[in-house]
This record gives structure tokens, sequence and C-alpha cells, in this order.
């Protein structure tokens, strides 16, 4: 297993976080930082920053990221900028193992709000947790699903804002209502790359917190979508179920822009890895 977050030898100074592009548990893939860790791994990542009060900006990044950020040099830049970006989908994991990865699990969403949620019990107060995005009652049907599951965690504050521009005093007011709520943590459901740029512009206002993009999470919670079942999952075909599930929504994003994508990057992972590998086999021939 790789070593935590807060294991690892860094350069930030006492009370921070290092960047994804600075992190020694992060390889790059494509331009896109990614965690070689397990969930476990990345829990611990959350937890601590939420014990240490320190915060973190954290990204669930799946295939459609990489399809995205080829094009948008902010987008990377912005990934570049996180504190942890998980490989959310098995064909993440694979690129990272590909590339000389040796830990790197398949972190998705959902799975990481759960454990987070779940190990609300472990904190020495209950968890505060703030909703932004979705809509209304995809939001509040999550919201009931918190408080019925987890009962050490209270949701502070749910905005679910117009899929339209903000005016300058809607977002005002919002992100004063954010700020009163003091949340340990803010799931933005906004989508990539809208929730990106949205957590990288106004975390400071909690900079204490930790914010993380969920896409779509919280349709599961909300009871809107079903998880593949364990089996899938664990074959890494969660993808394949949901295009069942959703053909007119996904088959174009999965078969045009993501596999597409996936076979684009595939090569250079392959190269990398293979560098990876040759520099283990001569640092033990030296040792």
């Amino acid at each position: 297993m790789a070593r935590t977050f807060e294991q690892a030898p860094s350069a930030a100074a006492p009370g921070e976080r290092l960047h994804a592009a600075e992190s020694p548990h992060h390889l790059p893939i494509a331009g896109v930082p990614i965690f070689d860790g397990s969930l476990r791994d990345a829990l611990g990542v959350l937890l601590s920053s939420i014990r240490e009060g320190v915060g973190a900006r954290v990204a669930t990044a799946n295939l459609d990221f990489f399809a995205l950020a080829r094009g948008d040099r902010h987008l990377r830049s912005l990934l570049l900028a996180s504190h942890l970006v998980v490989a959310d989908g098995a064909p993440i994991a694979w690129l990272a193992r590909l590339s000389g990865a040796r830990s790197t699990g398949r972190v998705s969403g959902v799975d990481l709000v759960d454990a987070l949620l779940r190990a609300s019990t472990e904190l020495p107060v209950p968890l505060k947790v703030a909703i932004y995005g979705s809509e209304p009652d995809i939001a509040s049907a999550a919201r009931d699903t918190f408080a019925h599951r987890f009962p050490r965690v209270e949701v502070v504050s749910q905005h679910t804002p117009p899929f339209r521009p903000l005016t300058a005093e809607e977002l005002r007011q919002n992100l004063d209502e954010l700020v009163a709520a003091d949340p340990h943590v803010v799931l933005v459901a906004l989508g990539c790359p809208k929730q990106e740029h949205f957590i990288a512009t106004h975390s400071a206002a909690l900079p204490r917190a930790v914010w993380i993009g969920v896409g779509g999470t919280l349709d599961f919670f909300a009871g809107r979508r079903r998880r593949a079942p364990q089996l899938f999952q664990q074959a890494g075909l969660e993808w394949a179920v949901r295009l069942v599930q959703e053909p007119r929504r996904l088959w174009r994003r999965y078969l045009l822009r993501d596999l597409p994508t996936f076979m684009a990057i595939a090569p250079g992972c392959i190269s990398s890895g293979v560098r990876v590998r040759l520099a283990r086999w001569r640092g033990r021939g030296d040792q």
C-alpha cells in the first residue's frame, strides 16, 4: 500500500498541503495528476485535512475529465493545483498501472463520499456538510439519506443554483450563507469542469474546509441511479452497466469521446511504464 499523504516527506509548510502536481503520491497521466493510492489512503487524506483544519481541494477524475482536459489547458491547471485527484473509474486506474503505478485503485466519487460520511464516527465532533449544486429534489433526497444513514453527519447548508449564470448578488448571497454555515466538507455537484472552476475560485472563502467536486454522486444517494453489482465493479465494468442503464445519455460520450481518449493516452502510458520499470530494475541492481 502506498504511504498516506501525511506520511510523505514534503516541502509544504506546516498547516499546508502539497498541490497534486508537487505531491510524491500523484503521478502524471497525459498532464493530469492521479493519486497513487487506494480508497483507504484517499480517506486518510481527507480525515487528516479535517482534523488538522488545513482544507483541501479534491477532484474525482474519470475518463471524461481527461477528454475535456486534452483541449482545456485551464482545466488541467486546476487539476494540477488540486490537493487530491483520485482515479474515478477503472479505466483511469488501468492507465495509471500502465504508467508504472503500484497502488492506484479505483476511487469513485460515490465510494469516497460514502467512506467519508461513514468515518464521521471517528471524528470528535459531528461532521458538518454543505451541498452546493445538483437539482433541488435530488439534493433534498440525498440530504435525507445522509440523515438516515449517517447520524454523525449534519447537512448545514444546501444550495441548488439554477442552470444559468448567477447574478453577482445571487452568488454573493450563496457564498455568505455557505461561509456562515462553516462546514467541514463542501460537496460541489455542478459537473466538470464547472465544479472545478467553482472550487478553485471560491474555496478561499472556507480555507479550512474540504471541497470535493462530486459530479453526479448525489444522484446515487438520492436513489435516482443504481450502482452496478459488486461483481461488475470489481471487474472494472461499472461503466458498461451505466451505458446499458442510460444509453441515450451516455453512448455518445463513452464511445465517441471517452474511448478515443483512452486509446490516444494508452500508448504514452505504456512507454512511461516501461521506463519506470526499467529504472526500478536498474535501481535494484545497484543495491
